[in-house]
């Protein structure tokens, strides 16, 4: 993918973005140490997000940690899964394949899609390119829908809360 590539898409402002109870790592603006994701819907309709980061988030000198790649990839699918379905959901799966390494400071594209549904659960996809279009990390991931009952529990939402997310639970998923 070109650099003009990865500069394509309509912005998506997250619905519970205005939520001041979800402090999420990888895409709440409010979050001191996260990612920060934004997304964008390109015009395939798949989901991706622009990433650059810092060494702050460096195993090796200049090489960004495995763990925060997978947290970029369960992110964008994750949200995917949110915008297109209306729903937020756990991932119970997820399963990377790294490529190269991701070097701090250099931009890259993670882009998601959701890949079927069944017994359940959603299933996605997601690769992560540099600027120049070269594969870095492919991903697949399996995700359960969150029960209104999980989410209070899980979440500790006050009543207010609650009600202000609470159409994001219960969805069934049917079958593929």
């Amino acid at each position: 993918m070109s650099t003009a590539q990865h500069t394509a898409g309509e912005a998506i402002e997250l619905p519970w973005h205005a939520e001041p109870s979800f402090n999420c790592f990888g895409c709440s603006p409010r979050n001191p140490i996260g990612l920060k994701l934004r997304l964008k819907r390109l015009p395939n309709g798949d989901h991706a997000a622009e990433t650059s980061f810092s060494e702050n988030y460096a195993s090796y000198p200049g090489i960004v940690h495995g763990g925060i790649v997978n947290v970029l990839l369960d992110e964008v699918m994750g949200d995917t899964l949110a915008l297109v379905h209306g729903l937020l959901a756990f991932s119970v799966t997820l399963r990377s394949k790294m490529l190269l390494p991701l070097a701090v400071g250099e931009p890259y594209l993670t882009v998601a899609r959701i890949s079927g549904r069944g017994n359940g659960v959603l299933h996605t996809q997601a690769e992560i390119t540099g600027s120049d279009g070269e594969l870095h990390v492919m991903a697949t991931g399996t995700y359960q829908p969150i029960r209104s009952e999980q989410a209070r529990k899980l979440m500790q939402l006050d009543d207010a809360a609650f009600g202000r997310v609470q159409h994001y639970f219960d969805h069934g998923t049917g079958e593929s």
